[in-house]
């Protein structure tokens, strides 16, 4: 997976590639044969939800540019896959969930892999986030409509957040706060899942046709 669609397709940085070579995938997807869990493509996983393609992940994480002092906002973790590669590229990953049973997936893979600098958080990107805390970088797995403008006011000045934004077409953006605007860059055309809307109450009524 590695050699095959990562460098061959210009991802060359040592650590991520590093932080791929230690992650397991198929403790993610314990759905899917070991062999087929490391192919290049999305896979399936509980809750409508997707683990996305190993090149995508590494190329929106290039894109990321994460430093080891670095604390990262993650929304829509999903299997928790992307949460442990970034638990090796920083200091700490804060993770972000609506969906509670992929939550409780993933607390248990990543207390498996015992990776101590994780915190799991049942919540939706919809709803404020904790008042007071801004992050170095921030990184969305779902796309939204568009992004969420209160979602840029947990970011550090100087910060950056990736995300796929759109509907129909989908594309991964580059937003980076300087002097409090946000610098926006275009970059390559995805596929990701809708960022589903509403605070975890709503989301889970709807679920449960209350």
């Amino acid at each position: 997976m590695v050699s095959d669609q990562l460098m061959k397709r210009g991802i060359l940085h040592p650590a991520i590639l590093n932080a791929f070579k230690d992650i397991p995938r198929h403790l993610f997807v314990p759905h899917i044969l070991p062999g087929d869990a490391y192919g290049d493509q999305p896979l399936p996983i509980k809750s409508g939800q997707t683990i996305s393609q190993p090149y995508v992940v590494a190329l929106m994480l290039s894109y990321l540019d994460l430093r080891p002092n670095h604390h990262v906002l993650e929304i829509g973790s999903g299997s928790g896959y992307a949460t442990a590669i970034m638990s090796k590229l920083c200091h700490r990953v804060t993770a972000m969930e609506v969906y509670g049973e992929l939550l409780e997936d993933s607390k248990a893979i990543i207390k498996q892999l015992e990776l101590p600098n994780i915190d799991l958080i049942h919540g939706s990107a919809w709803e404020h986030l904790q008042e007071g805390i801004v992050y170095d970088r921030i990184i969305l797995w779902a796309s939204p409509p568009r992004i969420p403008e209160h979602i840029f006011d947990s970011l550090k000045e100087g910060g950056i957040l990736i995300a796929p934004e759109g509907k129909a077409e989908q594309y991964v953006w580059i937003c980076t706060k300087k002097d409090s605007d946000i610098l926006r860059k275009r970059k390559d055309p995805v596929r990701f899942v809708p960022l589903v809307q509403g605070s975890v109450q709503e989301i889970d009524r709807n679920r449960q046709g209350k």
